[in-house]
Order: C-alpha cells, then structure tokens, then sequence
C-alpha cells in the first residue's frame, strides 16, 4: 500500500473510531450476532444481511458527511436508519425466536434523547411502531411476549426521558460553563490591559501619553463608550484625559457633578438614571448612566475614573464593580509611577546640586563669584531669575550683590530690612515662598524693576554658624509653575552652599588683603606698594606725553618718633601709628594710593595731583595730627607731630625712582628747618 492510500485509511479509521453511529451500529451488529450464535437458528444469513447493509451504510455516511458538528436533522436520520435495520433484523429471524432483538432499539433511543428531544420523540415513536409492527406479524401472539413488549417500551420511553434530563442538564452546565469561561477569558484580557497601562504608568508616571493608553483599554478591552480620568491638581480635579466627548469639563472642584461628590466622599458612585440625580452635570446628552470611582492608595487620593454610558447599553453594579478593580490597579500604578518620577527628579536634582557646588567655588573672586552664585542656582532649579543679597557685616546693610535673568541695573541697591520676601526670609531665618508675588509686594528700592507684575517667588536666607548674611530669591513669570516640594526642600541645601562659598571668598579676600595690608594701621604695605607703582608707572610709560595725567607723591615720617616710643613705650607708640593710618585713610581719596613705607614713615601717590595741590592736603593732615590727643601710659594726653615732603612729576617724566627722590629731598628739608612742616621738593 503506498503511504497516500495508508495515510487515508488512517484518517478514515479516526472519523469511524470518533463517529457514535459508527460505534452504534458496530455495537448493533455485535449484539445481534450474539443473540444469533446464542439462540443456534439453522439459517444465520436473515441476520447477517441486514448487520452487514447497515455497518456499510453507517461507514459510507462517516466518509462522504463533511460537516462537523453533524445536523440534528442528519444525527436523527441516520438513528432512522438504526431503527430500520434492527426492524429488519427482528422482523426476519422473529418467526425463527429471536425477538430479543427488538432490545437494541434501547440505545437508538436514548441516543436520540441524546441529541435532543424532539429527535428522542421520532426515534421513539419510530422504534414503537418497529416493536409493534414486529409483534403484530407473528402468527401466534403470547400473553408473555405482550408482557415483554409492553416492558420493553416501558423501557425504553424511561430511559429516554432519564437521558434527556440528564444530557440537558449536562448541556446547561456545559453552556454555563462555556459562559463562565468565557467571561474569566474577557475579564483576564481585559485586566491583561490594565497591567499593560498600569506598567507604563508605573515606568513614566501619569504622562499624557501613558493617560491617553488607559483609555483606549477601557473603550477597546470594556466597551465603554464615554470614559475620562480627572487628576488631582491642587483642589480641582483636571482632566487627564477623555474618549467619546464632543465638549468636556475640564474642573471640578469637589462642589458640582458626580466626580466632585467622588471628590468629597472617596467613594465609588453608580447613577443608573443620571435624570434622578440632582449632582450629575452633562458633558454629552446621550449619557444616561454614569460609574465614577476614585483612585486611592491608602489615604492619598489621586484622581477620579469616569465612564458613562447611553440607553443603549445601561450601566450596572457588574460595570461599578469591575471599574473598582480597574481603578484600584491604575491607582497603585499611578502611585508608583509617581514615587518613580520624584525619584528620579530627586536624583537629578541631587546631581546638579553636586555640580551647582562645584560651579560656585570655581572662584574665589569676589565679582566672579557672586556671578557664578546665581548663574549656577539658576540652572539647578530652572527659574527665570535669580537675585543675590548680601549683607555687610560692618553696617548691617542688605545689598544686591548679583542678578541672573532679571534687571541687572539694580545690582548693587539696598534691601530695606524686611521688606519683600527676601527681607521676611532675613528675619524670619526660614524659606518664604509666594505663588502670586504682586508688584506692590516687592522692595520700595525695586519696584520699579524690568519684570511680570506677578511672579511666582520663593526666597531663602544665607546661614553662616546661624548668622545670616544675605538672601538668595528665585522667580518664574509662568504662574502655573509653583515651586514643587523638592525645590523647596532643597533651598536651604542651596543656601547653605552659598553661605559657605561666599565665607570661603570672604575668608580668602582676608587672607589676600593681610598679604598686603599693614596690621598695625590697615594700610597698604610695602610689597602692595611696590606692586602698584610698578604697574601705575608702567601704564604711564605706554601713554603719549599730552594723555599722561600729573602724579604728585607725599612722603611722611612722624617726628623722633624713636625717642617717643623709647619715652612712652610701645604700645602708645603703637596707638599713635594707628592714629595716624586712619586719618591718612580718611583723608585721602579711595583712588589714592597710601601705604606705610616703612617703620614710621608712610607715602601717599595722588594720581592727577599737583605739587601745589599735594602740599595743601600734606599740611592739612600735618595740622589734623598735632590735634589729635593720644593717651600715655599714665593717661596723660600726648601728642604726636609729623614731616613730610611733597613732589610732582610732569608729562615728560615717567620715572617713579625720579618722584620718590624728590620727595625725600622735601622731606629732609622739612626735618633740618625743625620739623613739623611740609616742604616741596
């Protein structure tokens, strides 16, 4: 046999082994040979014939029937077909005793209860006349083969009956369960969904994007037709996202409608006639029936789910039950995504404080680094501008110190003490924050600044060992960006970075001017000095003789002031040389150049100066000391004079060696003509 041929007996003897006629009549044939070969009749082939006619039909019926599942009409038919050939077999060999096969008509019938009722009635009513017919033709009729037929059909209408209560109760359960099955199916492919969403949800937070997705589950996966979900902001609940409105309500604030009752109580609400509830507030006219149910976790409530439905398909406690379960897993995720997101916000706010930390002490340069200060707060909190007040530990004055993003014409104006938010966080020593900072709440010094007449504001003070030394402000102009709890937490962490940068320029700008001042008297010293001519002098060198401005040099040299300390001691020599360095210091301009030459003399170069003009001041300085009382060590009130000697250089001299020379010719003629005077050289 070739393997074509093999494979289709193959498949034929698997459509004969899962036909139940094939098996019926296999069955039927059996047993009617068994009776024959019990009962030993002469003549086999009345039963014979008829088994083999009807196995061949049954078998050519599994072949060419090409439906599955088989018709009733068809099942029923062939069971016909059962019933004839058992009616032939009974009615030939009836006569030879071999009635007892009128009991296969048993199992045709109740297989045809099997396959419905109607079908076990024609079967039946096929199979009694079979009986009756077979009985009626013997040619003598015994009251004990009445018996057994009547018994028979008896019978035979029993299990009939009992077959089709019970293959319809098997059915209805079969259904229920296919029913039941099916539903778990929807309900796991649509709670499949919901994980999907409410794994994005929980990767990206609550985005548009992953919003947009959880509506298109609810319409795709549930068949809702109107669904929203409102999302807490503040205390209204914003729309997030909508599918099936032509006009939508963008708020509510927990006063109106359905979702704002949801708001108010945290439960779930069902409104199966939107008519009948006095809340309810229309977004669509279809609507008749409306789920809404919050999203919550613990007791944090994050936003509302909303699905409404038209007459059509009305809403029921199946749908607020099943939108709980969808509400509880979107909330969780919701949750979720949002520990995410501030995490992860967290961590990138955390790594542009570290390089916000390095950005400021880049310098130690005071103008520099002010200017790094709120170029770098800038960029870590993403703000419009940012504002820089520092205080002068000498007066006590608040001042502007540097601007990012606003007006920088104010840079360098005075804050008075407690005003606007700056100067609140001052007093206060805490972050003050205003989410509509108006004009006229600003500093009177500043109102007048290049800005929005309302801001978005917050302002922290700078703490050194909890003494504050300035302010650090902070604003948007877009109102509808408040600063989040993390910037606000994270504030003092700037401040504090501030604070202490700003101590480490002021310490260096410390050490810098002890490198170049004189302790004693808190002028310049010698190595300042040097340094400053040489570069005065070296600019000038440069300049054209008619560009080149006059130079005028005062030398001093306080009078036997050896002898004096030797007289008085030390430390009264000491006081007399403060004295003196704090009145040449207020004296003098700033743009003069004062320093202590050296012991107890002291030099002044007055750029743009006159000899004429450099004697005055000499002499009027000379005439400030000798007023000036010093206390001795026995409290006597002493007295301290002093010689000086004045130059000036032309256009044409550029010789620093020349201007000093000179002044020290003026100097020791100032002390031979008895000192205490000023002379020009």
């Amino acid at each position: 046999m070739t393997m074509p041929r093999l494979r289709t007996a193959r498949h034929l003897t698997a459509r004969w082994a899962a036909d139940p006629h094939v098996l019926l009549a296999i069955a039927i044939v059996v047993a009617a040979l068994l009776i024959e070969l019990v009962i030993g009749t002469d003549d086999a082939l009345p039963i014979v014939l008829p088994c083999v006619l009807y196995l061949a039909l049954q078998l050519t019926i599994s072949s060419v029937a090409r439906i599955r599942p088989e018709p009733p009409a068809l099942a029923a038919g062939r069971l016909l077909v059962a019933v004839g050939a058992v009616f032939v077999m009974s009615r030939m060999t009836a006569e030879q005793g071999t009635y007892p096969l009128a009991t296969l008509f048993v199992p045709i019938v109740a297989m045809g209860a099997v396959i419905g009722a109607r079908e076990a009635v024609i079967i039946g009513v096929a199979s009694l006349a079979a009986v009756i017919s077979v009985v009626a033709t013997l040619p003598q009729t015994y009251p004990a083969m009445l018996q057994r037929g009547v018994a028979l059909t008896v019978t035979t209408i029993l299990i009939a009956i009992g077959t089709r209560r019970t293959v319809s109760s098997l059915e209805r359960a079969l259904t229920h369960l296919r029913r039941t099955s099916a539903a778990h199916r929807r309900r796991a492919r649509q709670m499949a969904a919901v994980e999907e969403v409410g794994h994005l949800l929980a990767t990206n937070g609550p985005t548009t994007g992953t919003l947009e997705r959880v509506m298109d589950v609810l319409v795709a996966r549930f068949g809702y037709r109107y669904v929203s979900i409102y999302m807490v902001d503040g205390p209204l609940m914003r729309l997030g996202a909508q599918r099936g409105y032509e006009t939508v309500i963008e708020t509510f604030d927990g006063s109106l409608g359905v979702v704002g009752r949801v708001m108010r109580t945290g439960e779930p609400a069902l409104v199966t006639d939107i008519s009948t509830d006095p809340d309810y507030r229309a977004a669509s006219e279809g609507v008749r029936s409306e789920v809404s149910v919050p999203l919550r976790v613990d007791d944090a409530l994050l936003g509302v789910l909303n699905i409404e439905s038209d007459a059509t398909t009305p809403l029921d406690e199946a749908d607020r039950d099943t939108m709980v379960v969808v509400a509880d897993r979107v909330a969780v995720a919701l949750a979720l995504g949002r520990e995410r997101q501030a995490l992860h916000e967290r961590a990138e706010l955390f790594g542009r404080l570290a390089r916000f930390g390095v950005a400021i002490n880049a310098s130690l340069d005071l103008a520099t680094a002010h200017q790094s200060i709120v170029r770098a707060v800038a960029s870590v909190l993403a703000v419009d501008s940012v504002t820089l007040i520092t205080r002068d530990k000498a007066t006590g004055d608040d001042r502007i110190a540097a601007i990012n993003g606003g007006d920088e014409r104010y840079v360098g104006v005075s804050i008075p003490a407690g005003e606007g938010l700056a100067g609140q966080a001052m007093i206060r020593g805490e972050v003050v924050t205003s989410s509509t900072l108006h004009r006229e709440e600003f500093p009177t010094t500043v109102r007048g600044a290049l800005t929005n007449d309302v801001l978005v504001a917050a302002s922290v003070p700078l703490l050194n060992e909890s003494e504050v030394v300035g302010a650090i402000s902070v604003t948007r102009n877009d109102l509808e960006r408040p600063f989040t709890p993390l910037e606000l937490e994270t504030l003092p962490l700037i401040a504090s970075h501030i604070a202490l940068a700003i101590a480490n320029v002021a310490l260096h700008a410390q050490m810098a001017d002890a490198a170049v001042r004189d302790s004693l008297t808190g002028l310049w010293n010698r190595r300042h000095l040097d340094v400053a001519l040489e570069r005065m002098f070296a600019l000038r060198a440069r300049m054209e003789p008619d560009e080149r401005r006059p130079v005028a040099a005062i030398l001093f040299d306080l009078d036997h002031f050896g002898e004096f300390n030797n007289q008085h001691g030390h430390a009264v020599g000491d006081a007399v040389l403060r004295a003196f360095g704090t009145l040449l210091s207020k004296r003098l301009r700033s743009s003069d150049l004062v320093a202590r030459f050296g012991g107890e003399e002291f030099i002044a170069v007055l750029d743009g100066a006159s000899v004429a003009e450099a004697q005055r001041v000499a002499d009027e300085i000379r005439l400030d000391l000798e007023a000036i009382r010093i206390e001795g060590a026995d409290g006597e009130s002493l007295t301290a004079t002093v010689s000086a000697g004045c130059s000036a250089l032309g256009p044409d001299v550029t010789s620093l060696e020349t201007l000093l020379d000179v002044a020290d010719v003026g100097l020791q003629m100032a002390k031979r003509g008895g000192r205490n005077q000023v002379v020009a050289a």
